[in-house]
């Protein structure tokens, strides 16, 4: 992929969207940090914008027709960009409400899904997609975060159903990425065009 054609393709507003997404982490992350009740309320709006830009971008590249090869690593990598730095930074700032283990099991997931992505791209040119468990353990994270900030024994008590709620839809998510890895892999050496993307 040329720096021309890359260029060209970061302008299609679903790769606009995802961009935003990862610039709108860095105040909801200085907010949590710096938190009290005053600044609830925008941290609130701030998360679930990030998380509404994760369906926009997906839904306006299948509407507009503006499906990329560029979106397609943008949009995975501005998901795990949110979920690392927000849930880390609530697990620091709101005194490990959210269990440290989880934390290890996103970390691992992430590292794993990154170094097989990358050697298919490398063998086969082809970068596959998030899938639809992955984007309700996105959904559930920004809950789990959104419960956090909030604050109360109400949601403190959510948080536990849904961290294990979400670290069954990350095994999911996982167990099917690396079926998805390792068909495309045979369609490669069996010289068949993937079309799993």
């Amino acid at each position: 992929m040329s720096i021309l054609y890359m260029l060209k393709e970061l302008f299609l507003i679903p790769n606009i969207i995802s961009l935003l997404r990862i610039l709108l982490v860095f105040p909801a992350v200085y907010l949590i940090i710096y938190y009290n009740d005053i600044l609830n309320t925008y941290i609130i709006i701030l998360i679930f914008i990030i998380w509404l830009t994760d369906i926009l971008d997906g839904f306006l590249a299948r509407k507009l027709e503006q499906i990329s090869e560029l979106g397609k690593i943008i949009d995975p990598v501005a998901d795990k960009f949110a979920i690392f730095a927000l849930t880390i930074t609530v697990f620091l700032k709101k005194q490990y409400i959210i269990p440290f283990w989880f934390i290890l099991v996103i970390i691992l997931r992430d590292i794993l899904i990154l170094a097989f992505g990358l050697y298919l791209k490398r063998k086969t040119g082809v970068v596959l997609m998030s899938n639809y468990p992955g984007k309700i353990t996105a959904l559930l994270i920004a809950a789990i975060i959104f419960f956090a900030v909030i604050n109360n024994e109400l949601f403190n008590s959510l948080i536990s159903y849904s961290v294990y709620i979400a670290t069954v839809t990350i095994l999911i998510s996982t167990y099917l990425y690396f079926k998805r890895f390792i068909k495309t892999l045979g369609e490669k050496k069996h010289g068949k065009n993937s079309n799993i993307r």
